[in-house]
């Protein structure tokens, strides 16, 4: 028995499901920076942890402003993305960047000073909004692309926990290697160094369950997610995504809780970010728009028998 199977067109006057080509590296790494950013600034807020409160807001400020900028293209004119933040989602990350870096600053300061800038009532509002527009930006990027509803693959409510869920391994991770690597005292944070492995372990189910979903979903997500399992990106997905990003860094994590040693420290963010960083970049670049009407002219070029 033969099933027609739709192919991925390799230009716009062939038919077939069309690759996304719009949202590269740049907006990738715009994401990156946010949400683990975010995941930083919080979780260091949270333990009091200075050094990673001004890395993570570096982060968040510094390098997602400037990947977004330059992925824009027209920097002097970027302030006009944020005008409507009821109807764009850019709009809104523009207003929550900048509530992000004006609360962000004045904890900062008065983590410096050793004093607030302001009453302590005031002073704890001003942690609540770091805290509430921090988060934002750890699934901003999955509301952001769920949005758009022509890429199948994307349009899922399961695509925000799951970039969520992969900022909160990512800030904490690299919280326990910041602490870790200047020598600071650790045992105060043991339980999250204990609650990575299964931080890991969560996110490795997570990402399949977005599989499976997907796989059951439309045929252009149902493409997508041949590509990662059995087409071109399979080695990404189970080279960086998984071997690297997922076992390596809990095989590493579940020695590092017996070793305490620097170099396995690095080794777990180096695998833990690598497969971070890959899994958005491959989400961006593998979306699929479903195949339009075929060109008359076209004559079942896009139809093979599988």
């Amino acid at each position: 028995m033969t099933t027609q199977h739709i192919t991925i067109a390799q230009n716009r006057f062939a038919f077939g499901y069309y690759r996304q080509v719009w949202w590269n590296w740049l907006i990738g790494t715009a994401f990156f920076c946010g949400e683990i950013g975010g995941s930083l600034f919080i979780l260091s807020l949270w333990t009091r942890y200075l050094p990673g409160m001004v890395l993570g807001y570096l982060i968040v400020v510094v390098g997602k402003t400037t990947a977004l900028l330059v992925h824009l293209g027209r920097p002097l004119r970027c302030w006009r993305a944020a005008l409507r933040p009821d109807r764009s989602w850019i709009a809104r990350a523009v207003w929550v960047i900048s509530v992000f870096a004006a609360s962000g600053l004045m904890l900062l300061y008065s983590e410096f000073v050793g004093r607030p800038l302001v009453s302590n009532g005031v002073n704890s509002v001003i942690e609540v909004v770091a805290i509430v527009s921090g988060a934002f930006l750890m699934f901003y990027d999955g509301f952001v692309m769920n949005n758009s509803a022509a890429i199948p693959f994307w349009h899922t409510i399961l695509l925000p926990l799951l970039i969520f869920m992969y900022a909160t391994l990512g800030g904490l991770t690299l919280l326990l290697t910041m602490r870790m690597l200047v020598g600071y005292a650790t045992s105060d944070v043991g339980w999250m160094e204990r609650a990575e492995p299964y931080l890991l372990l969560v996110n490795f189910a997570m990402l399949a369950i977005y599989l499976v979903r997907m796989w059951r979903s439309f045929p252009a997500a149902r493409e997508t997610a041949r590509t990662w399992l059995r087409g071109n990106y399979a080695w990404v997905f189970f080279g960086l995504i998984v071997a690297i990003g997922l076992l390596a860094a809990l095989a590493f994590s579940l020695v590092q809780q017996k070793a305490q040693a620097r170099g396995i420290a690095l080794l777990i963010a180096g695998c833990e970010l690598t497969g971070d960083y890959s899994l958005l970049l491959l989400i961006l670049r593998s979306g699929l728009f479903a195949p339009q009407t075929a060109p008359a002219f076209a004559k079942n070029t896009a139809l093979v028998e599988s």
